[in-house]
């Protein structure tokens, strides 16, 4: 699903100066270099730890987050001091860790 963002102020005039100068053909291309650049800036192992120390992702999800197998994943939770959850606590839950488990074969 495409997210709208709004840029205004200085940093909507900095926008137009890079678009003025050719380096971007578009505010939408300019936007998404912006956003690869500051997500590059994150580590996806790093970020599915904290996620999962938080409690907000399964293991499942947070091999998906990292691009790690399941075993894996294991592993690197252990390895960081994350207590391992078995089982599921929702039907939701489960359907989210069989679909997270899927896009890892793929």
């Amino acid at each position: 699903m495409p997210t709208t963002v709004e840029v205004g102020g200085a940093l909507e005039e900095r926008l137009g100066r890079l678009l003025l100068a050719g380096y971007y053909r578009n505010k939408s291309e300019a936007v998404r270099d912006a956003i690869r650049h500051l997500l590059g800036e994150y580590d996806d192992k790093e970020l599915a730890v904290i996620l999962s120390k938080q409690g907000k992702v399964s293991i499942a999800k947070a091999a998906g987050i990292a691009g790690v197998s399941f075993s894996k994943m294991k592993d690197i939770l252990v390895e960081s001091g994350v207590q391992l959850k078995l089982g599921v606590r929702s039907v939701e839950e489960l359907k989210g860790d069989h679909a997270a488990l899927n896009e890892l074969v793929r």
